[in-house]
């Protein structure tokens, strides 16, 4: 419990990190790039798919290569607002997560149980799958004790099902997703047109709140589960 209090800050302040370097890069190139940020806003609002879909691949390919999802998500929030942002990451995550998995099954298996085998989260995570696949995937989104990109490549080497661990790799984060995106959307607000915009704001709350109640409850859940197996 405590362990996943901790990673839960961890990914906050994580959060906060990305959060506060974009808008700085973001004022940067607004106030000192010549409307730099306006002038991508507008390209991107003149090309009709082109960006989005470009915008997709890019983060596809990055979390194939496990880069960092968090900065994605809040550009995404950035360029293309909350809604249309959180769609395209939520796409990504999707067709990223399940390209990760086939290649971590089928290809790089071995490699992975060679350098994770004696690593404690990869062996939780792989004892606990058996037991309580659906619980452990949602929690694991969540409050995810490694990376989404590397946590792919681990759930791959376990024995869990495909199925489950796309719809729970990409419903489980919705909240954290709709989070970001938000966030850069009022920074993009913020930097852009030197506004507040409280709708947003209202959205950022409540999916943080969301995000804190779906930790508790799965937690719970997983605490209820582990009692009933010792009782």
């Amino acid at each position: 419990m405590h362990s996943e209090k901790y990673h839960s800050k961890k990914i906050i302040m994580h959060g906060a990190i990305i959060l506060f370097v974009v808008g700085m890069v973001s004022f940067m190139a607004e106030h000192y790039g010549e409307g730099h940020l306006s002038a991508i806003t507008a390209w991107i609002e003149a090309s009709g798919n082109f960006a989005p879909f470009l915008f997709v691949v890019i983060n596809v390919v990055g979390m194939v290569l496990v880069l960092p999802q968090t900065l994605f998500t809040v550009v995404a929030g950035v360029l293309f607002g909350a809604l249309k942002g959180t769609v395209m990451c939520l796409v990504s995550m999707a067709v990223g997560a399940s390209l990760s998995f086939i290649l971590g099954r089928f290809v790089f298996r071995g490699r992975v149980f060679k350098k994770f085998r004696d690593d404690p989260n990869f062996m939780k995570m792989e004892m606990l799958s058996r037991k309580h696949p659906i619980k452990v995937l949602a929690l694991s989104r969540i409050v995810p004790v490694v990376p989404y990109s590397i946590a792919n490549y681990l759930w791959a080497a376990t024995g869990v099902r495909f199925l489950p661990y796309l719809v729970m790799s990409v419903v489980c984060l919705i909240p954290e997703t709709i989070f970001m995106t938000a966030g850069g959307h009022l920074l993009s607000a913020g930097v852009r047109m030197g506004t507040v915009n409280w709708g947003m704001l209202a959205v950022l709350a409540a999916a943080a709140a969301l995000i804190f109640l779906l930790v508790r409850a799965v937690r719970h859940s997983l605490e209820e589960d582990s009692n009933s197996g010792c009782a």
